[in-house]
């Protein structure tokens, strides 16, 4: 034998090649590898920070042939972070939704892969990013119809990056695009993951907008009768398990408030207000675009030798990227209401204000302005005496 290749078809010609390589065959197509071979495919990098975790997750999908992924995120008390994790891949059977959390379990058996991020498929990445978060559980999960992850991270185990709402800035050098500037943050995970899978679509938001999203991208179809919608449970359920339905389609099934917090907690598992659940089906919070560069609205500077530093096809100036990531639940009180209602609250402002001070030969002066700063909306009164 001439080298490893020779060896790999000599054992393949004797049918004995998965034998060395399997500890444990546990259907449906994933096994348990040997340590040996586990080793073999050891990764170039591992979990050391929430990026590191939403890398894993994201080629796990990939290579599940997803076509559409939904990071749902909130931060709870700038302590942990929350993700909630779902694509519309291959899915996994229900009797091995714990087992893929266990060290070497793999469906990568012939196709394991190296990619700019090292080697995968050795059956470590679930295993790894069990051993360092609070919780990951696989939330729904079926043949052919995608999987639901939720995930609890303790940020003083596994850090992040500070501010994960900046975009990074997009520059093309010599045809090549290329990400630089800001943090490596999420974002910049999933948009370089992006431009190396540009057949995917990738959604990034809080648990709220996630599920409007996932409701906006098939309403049409629902609108066309091809989706029927429920106001129970049980029938619910019932007509996901017999129907090739992927778990991305679920919230468009009810327009019903209490069907849809129950999905959004055991379908999803997350954890959305009763108010936001009515926000979901009122339509009250905008869907999300895809994380595409075509899609994000700053600037790509042209450093190509002609080019001479020129912007294009965006909003920021001198090159300078102030754009971010709007976080629905994760923004403050003041900055959920629109502007036009707060507009009604000054109009009632300050017809209250010209009645009483009448008597006090008082009126308002010139537009009152308002001010959002976190809990707190101001708004400025300037005064004038009447003649």
């Amino acid at each position: 034998m001439q080298n490893s290749s020779d060896l790999n078809k000599f054992l393949d010609q004797l049918n004995i090649k998965d034998s060395l390589s399997i500890e444990e065959d546990l259907g449906n197509g994933y096994v348990r590898l040997k340590i040996s071979e586990a080793e073999r495919r050891q990764a170039l990098q591992d979990i050391n920070c929430v990026e590191d975790i939403i890398v894993e997750l994201l080629r796990n999908s990939r290579d599940a042939g997803s076509k559409n992924i939904f990071i749902g995120t909130k931060k709870l008390e700038d302590k942990n972070r929350i993700i909630n994790f779902i694509d519309d891949g291959a899915g996994i059977p229900p009797n091995l939704k714990d087992l893929i959390f266990e060290a070497r379990v793999t469906s990568k058996l012939d196709n394991g892969k190296k990619d700019s991020y090292g080697f995968h498929g050795r059956g470590m990445a679930l295993f790894s990013i069990k051993l360092n978060v609070n919780d990951i559980r696989l939330s729904f999960s079926d043949r052919s119809k995608g999987a639901s992850f939720y995930l609890d991270i303790d940020l003083d185990k596994v850090p992040e990056k500070k501010d994960q709402s900046i975009i990074p800035q997009i520059i093309k050098m010599d045809e090549d695009v290329n990400i630089i500037g800001g943090v490596n943050n999420i974002i910049k995970t999933i948009i370089e993951f992006q431009l190396q899978n540009k057949d995917m679509n990738f959604f990034y938001g809080t648990p709220t907008q996630v599920l409007v999203t996932m409701r906006e991208i098939f309403k049409k179809d629902k609108s066309q009768g091809i989706y029927p919608s429920f106001d129970d449970w049980e029938k619910l359920i019932n007509f996901i398990n017999q129907n090739d339905i992927k778990i991305t389609e679920i919230p468009v099934l009810t327009d019903n408030c209490n069907l849809m917090g129950e999905i959004a907690e055991k379908i999803f598992n997350m954890s959305i207000s009763r108010r936001g659940i009515q926000r979901v089906i009122y339509n009250e919070v905008n869907p999300l675009f895809p994380l595409k560069l075509d899609l994000l609205n700053y600037t790509i500077i042209d450093e190509g030798p002609e080019s001479q530093g020129k912007e294009r096809a965006g909003s920021s100036k001198n090159g300078k990227n102030s754009d971010r990531i709007k976080l629905y639940d994760e923004s403050k009180l003041a900055s959920r209401f629109k502007d036009e209602e707060i507009r009604c609250i000054i109009d009632a402002l300050e017809e209250m204000i010209n009645k009483l001070g009448n008597k006090y030969f008082i009126s308002t002066g010139k537009n009152i302005e308002f001010k959002r700063s976190n809990n707190i909306i101001k708004f400025i009164i300037e005064l004038a005496e009447k003649d």
